[in-house]
């Protein structure tokens, strides 16, 4: 029987989100990170989210201060370690500072502790060394940010991990209400990944080519598939289109992509101006107030939306 006790390596965007994910659904949580001053701005980063739960009616006071007393930090290996009955790896997407995560994590954790990676690029199963008694208790769950809010979580297993393992990382988090969706092999980027990369890629060249403005792009998408993809998705969407008329399109259309090799323009061109997004107050888009103000407002909008979804009839 897997405890409830879950350490989690990273304390950065997605790693102070998923301490309060779990935190929130009743786990013992410790957020490790070799960066003390890290750790804090983590901490900050979950009250102010927090404060935003609360301002929904999410969560009351009282259960607000459990939570931020269930999760502790640390910079220390062994003590992360030691205890967890969980192990969440969410580090930046380096094969060698991930590897060195997993040995750090397999020489200092208890025998049934479960393995994961938050990767969603990276084939952990081919580069992670780990002991042979350990592979069978490795996985990766991919979640979506920010982790606390948004339901998603992709698991993927290799032909090592044991159906058991799967199943006990499905059922908590499913226990934390989280979405799980599993795939059948790895794949890079998996499923949402893969999607947005082909529609960035896509976004990308119609700007770079003058074919049109990133806020028009921004409105159009709004303005259409943003309305019709809560309600339908993307392969239900197309019973509403009809097959016939697929058929038919996709016979006579071919629309060709016509990306350039490398990074698009657009992202040189931003990074070389420094304007690297919300974090550092402009990126594609001008941000007047504080980082962590931005995160409040994102989240809060993400809340009610999904408040809103909750009431959708379901399409029978």
């Amino acid at each position: 029987m897997v405890g409830n006790k879950i350490t989690i390596v990273g304390a950065g965007t997605t790693g102070y989100s998923l301490a309060l994910a779990y935190s929130w659904g009743g786990y013992q949580v410790t957020l490790l990170d070799k960066d003390a001053n890290q750790l804090e701005k983590a901490i900050s980063l979950i009250k102010s989210a927090i404060n935003v739960l609360k301002s929904e009616g999410l969560i009351k006071e009282k259960e607000s201060e459990n939570i931020l007393c269930r999760i502790e930090t640390t910079i220390d290996d062994v003590e992360a370690y030691s205890e967890a009955d969980f192990m969440l790896e969410a580090v930046y997407e380096d094969e060698q500072i991930k590897k060195e995560v997993f040995k750090q994590a397999d020489k200092y954790c208890p025998e049934h502790t479960i393995f994961m990676s938050n990767t969603s690029y990276l084939n952990i199963f081919r580069f992670v060394e780990v002991k042979r008694s350990r592979r069978k208790r490795l996985l990766i769950t991919h979640w979506y940010a920010p982790p606390h809010i948004i339901p998603l979580v992709e698991v993927v297993t290799s032909d090592d991990t044991s159906s058991d393992v799967l199943n006990t990382v499905i059922d908590s988090l499913e226990a934390i209400g989280k979405t799980p969706v599993c795939l059948k092999s790895y794949i890079p980027g998996f499923i949402v990944n893969r999607i947005q990369y082909l529609i960035s890629s896509e976004m990308f060249w119609l700007v770079d080519n003058g074919y049109a403005e990133v806020e028009d792009i921004d409105k159009a998408v709004k303005a259409s598939i943003g309305i019709r993809m809560p309600v339908v998705g993307i392969m239900q969407s197309l019973d509403f289109t009809g097959f016939d008329t697929l058929l038919r399109t996709r016979s006579t259309t071919k629309i060709e992509p016509e990306w350039s090799p490398g990074p698009p323009k657009l992202i040189k061109d931003k990074v070389d101006k420094g304007e690297l997004g919300v974090k550092t107050g402009k990126g594609i888009y001008s941000y007047t107030s504080k980082p962590e103000d931005v995160l409040q407002t994102r989240d809060l909008n993400y809340i009610r939306i999904l408040r809103q979804l909750k009431e959708l009839k379901p399409l029978e």
